[in-house]
């Protein structure tokens, strides 16, 4: 099999997440990488294998689509950017690794929605947590029925503010921290436990962080889950700079015979099961590498885990935008 040739477009986000897969791997290529606009920083990935040391960049991205025809790109750069750069790749006859959320409005993420489907190409967000060794963890004590149905569920995203772009302060551009940092929460909600979610309520606020008003450093959410439990999400900004750790996520589900609580911190999964008293759950000694084998399984037309991604990717930003849209109507909404 011929190698998966890949560019980068965009300088912000996960691109390292993606490139950590790809560094122990031999089937793809890193064959060019270009700004998503004019003067955007790239240097961050430039850096980084499997691009250090080798001459790939280009300063359009367009062009780069049209010159290298890629197999695949990997999209991340400014927020509001996202869904047009998905359909400029897609439209390229692309598959696709994007930033999260995938757009920042309902009509943008039904465009983006459209133009995948009608290019017959494969996508996916980057849900980068679901290869946590705690989150894989907690879905093996999940699946392993030890603890039963969950019925309630508690999810934590806390990070440290540290340097944030300028543009975190323009709603436009930024779209909100529920659909930056919260997404993820709702990701390894129904990860670990296979549960979608069917009504959500949200407030949110910015308290320490004025200067990116726009950027909301709290927000609370509960929702209902489609076996009738429910689950409790809070995401801050506001971590302690001399913690350990830049991020301090969480997850608790409380099942009909036990607890689990799987923390990346504290790189533990702890259980307390009727069946099976209380444990550790060893964990996998490195991180899932959903990013190659999303690569690997379109080269070999093997589909199924990829349209779930897909799915999931859709169905994640567009649960992220009704939150959002909860939180600024005070209103429970409902998913459909």
């Amino acid at each position: 099999m011929r190698k998966i040739r890949i560019v980068t477009i965009g300088g912000f986000g996960h691109i390292d997440a993606v490139f950590r897969d790809l560094a122990v791997s031999d089937e793809v290529e890193l064959a060019g990488m270009a700004p998503a606009y004019e003067n955007e920083d790239i240097s961050k990935f430039v850096n980084l294998p499997p691009a250090a040391g080798k001459k790939l960049q280009y300063r359009n991205y367009k062009e780069m689509l049209k010159d290298l025809k890629p197999d695949a790109a990997v999209i991340s750069s400014r927020l509001d950017l996202i869904p047009q750069l998905i359909m400029d790749a897609a439209d390229a006859g692309c598959h696709i690794v994007a930033e999260k959320p995938l757009a920042l409005d309902i009509q943008k993420l039904e465009n983006v929605q459209k133009c995948v489907k009608q290019n017959l190409v494969n996508l996916t967000a980057m849900l980068t947590m679901r290869s946590d060794p705690q989150f894989v963890a907690a879905k093996q004590v999940y699946d392993s029925g030890v603890i039963g149905q969950a019925v309630l569920v508690n999810g934590r995203k806390s990070y440290k503010w540290g340097t944030r772009p300028d543009w975190f302060g323009e709603k436009d551009k930024y779209g909100g921290t529920i659909g930056w940092v919260g997404i993820h929460a709702f990701d390894f909600i129904n990860y670990v436990t296979g549960l979608n979610f069917t009504k959500v309520a949200a407030m949110k606020g910015n308290l320490a962080h004025t200067d990116r008003i726009a950027c909301e450093d709290n927000c609370v959410i509960i929702a209902e889950l489609s076996n009738g439990g429910h689950a409790t999400i809070s995401i801050d900004y506001c971590r302690p700079e001399i913690a350990p750790t830049h991020g301090d996520d969480w997850i608790r589900v409380v099942g009909t015979k036990g607890v689990l609580e799987a923390s990346l911190s504290k790189k533990n999964c702890t259980v307390i099961s009727d069946e099976k008293g209380v444990f550790e759950q060893s964990l996998p000694e490195r991180k899932d590498m959903i990013f190659r084998r999303f690569l690997l399984n379109t080269a070999k037309g093997q589909t199924q885990e990829n349209e779930n991604l897909k799915n999931t990717s859709f169905m994640l930003t567009k649960i992220c935008l009704l939150v959002n849209k909860s939180a600024e109507q005070h209103k429970f909404l409902d998913i459909a």
